[in-house]
């Protein structure tokens, strides 16, 4: 329960074991949560100040204050008083900490305030490489002070572990994209210089990996040809989403990313319009016949819903901002079905080139292969979107 009135020591004593919080009747914003009972009859009083940062829409923030191990209710106030005059104004006051308490900021706190916006305008993949920081660093040492980074806590809290779970492309992205971070800490005077300049991928390592890239084995058309047909007869298929985007690929030569950032809008007649990675238009079009035109009905009937934009809404889609599912848990799942069918490991990237070779050898026009998986030709060469030799390369590639 909750109940407002002037926080003070005698009214948090009084109150009883019902109330879990109290807001403060004068100052708006700053209340007090109250814990279990204690042994001695005792509660912990912790101190807030609740505000909103960018008007009624913005972000909401509970300002720690503190707790009855370190002040009183009057402390707490007094400090509350300060913080008002700010809020008011518009600061946000874990901003102004963070930027008054250089020396003692840790990586998360930097990648809040200033690093996840550094990537967003540096890269135009920055939403992917946010994603990439959130999962892979972020856990492992958000809670370090950037002074206190360094090239062993790096290897052994994110580097290794990604080289142990044969993840090499991933650390070496880490490696990269962390550098970049830091280098912008030491720009804005967070740090005095770049901790991990040195940091790299063991080379034995890397050989291992092209290795084992080595080892994969290539998908002939035939076998392409078997796992869409096995992937179609799968029990569940009309409902399992990586069988889905595995036939469409197979169908369209298209990218699991393409793939995802489709919206259902753009499946418009006997046309699949495609999507840029800024989520535009790019003006190319993939004409809609037979099993392709079938299987994107199927589709828009299974996966789409109203809350969401996309062909393939992402978890949380309905509750949260409108996103698309995850290409790359697709793609693991993918993976491991290739592997169940035919005993060998296929990255996507390579899946993809299997299948433009396949189309080569069926008789596929270079040209219409060529608008298909996007290589860039000189423009008297290149197919216009609307040219009537990608149906029947598309269609060829279907008999074949």
């Amino acid at each position: 329960m909750t109940k407002k009135e002037r926080i003070t020591e005698q009214v948090i004593a009084t109150c009883s074991q019902e109330i879990k919080r109290i807001n403060d009747s004068v100052l708006n914003g700053f209340h007090v949560r109250l814990g279990v009972t204690r042994t001695d009859g005792s509660r912990l009083a912790s101190y807030y100040f609740f505000y909103r940062v960018g008007g009624r829409n913005g972000r909401q923030v509970n300002y720690f204050i503190g707790n009855s191990k370190t002040m009183d209710a009057g402390l707490a106030r007094r400090i509350a008083l300060q913080i008002e005059p700010h809020v008011k104004a518009g600061k946000d006051i874990e901003e102004m900490k963070f930027s008054a308490e250089k020396e003692h900021v840790k990586m998360k706190e930097f990648w809040r305030f200033l690093g996840m916006k550094f990537i967003v305008e540096k890269y135009k993949n920055g939403q992917e490489i946010c994603r990439l920081f959130e999962q892979h660093i972020l856990p492992q040492i958000g809670s370090v002070q950037l002074a206190k980074i360094n090239q062993r806590i790096v290897e052994l809290r994110i580097i290794n572990p990604l080289l142990e779970a044969e993840k090499f492309s991933t650390a070496k992205s880490v490696i990269v994209y962390l550098k970049q971070v830091l280098k912008y800490a030491v720009k804005m005077n967070y740090l005095d210089s770049q901790p991990i300049d040195n940091l790299s991928i063991d080379g034995e390592r890397s050989s291992k990996n092209d290795k084992h890239r080595e080892d994969e084995r290539s998908l002939t058309g035939a076998q392409l040809k078997g796992i869409y047909y096995r992937a179609s007869k799968m029990t569940g298929s009309n409902t399992n989403t990586y069988l889905f985007t595995l036939r469409l690929q197979i169908l369209s030569g298209q990218s699991l990313a393409t793939i995802c950032r489709a919206f259902r809008q753009d499946i418009k007649g006997n046309k699949w319009l495609l999507r840029d990675r800024n989520g535009k238009l790019n003006g190319k079009i993939i004409p809609c016949d037979g099993p392709l035109k079938n299987l994107l009905k199927q589709g828009v009937k299974q996966f789409t819903n109203a809350q969401s934009l996309y062909l393939l809404p992402g978890k949380g889609a309905r509750k949260k901002a409108d996103k698309a599912m995850d290409a790359k848990s697709l793609a693991k799942l993918q993976q491991q079905f290739i592997f169940e069918v035919h005993g060998s490991k296929r990255s996507m990237s390579n899946m993809l080139k299997d299948i433009e070779t396949a189309m080569i050898d069926v008789g596929v026009s270079p040209l219409v292969v060529a608008y298909l998986f996007h290589r860039k030709l000189d423009s008297y060469l290149a197919l216009s979107s609307d040219d009537p030799a990608i149906a029947v390369g598309l269609n060829l590639w279907y008999r074949g």
